[in-house]
């Protein structure tokens, strides 16, 4: 079956595809880089859990203290989870995304433990408020640019894809 096809016909029905991807990608994007609210607040939450932590607590005052901090952060990824307006099928999370958690895991973690052993050594007082300040401010700094990072090459990869797929229905006709 062959049909004519009208080359102005065929950019305009193109257009009217890309835009709304475009937009797409430029939410994605602009949530990434944007609302810093998140962020700070996960901060400070982390910060007076490792503050807390050097409280002489009694075993269930800790344990108490695990769940809140675990309920409170699973609270926040609830509700910014589902203020985002735009869902990507796969498109979300790629490789970077994932290496971006365990980077964020690691400096975090390494700094706790860093900062809890130096105010240790050098017998600093309030060790717990150093290594939570320290904790957090690792947190803050390292969270922005590894979210732009992670979300940056989602429009290439839409664009690399568009155009493998160009490729192959020229090959296919």
């Amino acid at each position: 079956m062959t049909t004519t096809m009208d080359a102005e016909r065929a950019w305009q029905d193109l257009q009217r595809i890309r835009v709304p991807q475009e937009r797409v990608y430029d939410e994605v994007e602009r949530c990434a880089h944007g609302d810093p609210k998140a962020t700070y607040i996960t901060a400070a939450v982390m910060w007076v859990f490792l503050a807390s932590m050097g409280l002489k607590l009694p075993g269930w005052g800790v344990w108490l203290t695990i769940a809140a901090y675990v309920g409170i952060l699973g609270t926040l990824a609830v509700v910014y989870s589902r203020r985002t307006r735009v869902r990507l099928h796969r498109s979300r999370y790629s490789w970077r995304s994932y290496a971006m958690f365990l980077a964020g895991m690691a400096v975090t973690g390494g700094t706790i433990l860093l900062s809890d052993q130096l105010a240790d050594s050098f017998a600093l007082p309030y060790p717990s408020l150093i290594t939570a300040t320290a904790a957090a401010a690792a947190f803050v700094l390292f969270t922005g640019p590894a979210n732009r990072w992670a979300v940056s090459p989602l429009r290439e990869r839409a664009l690399r894809g568009q155009a493998t797929q160009a490729i192959h229905e020229e090959a296919g006709h």
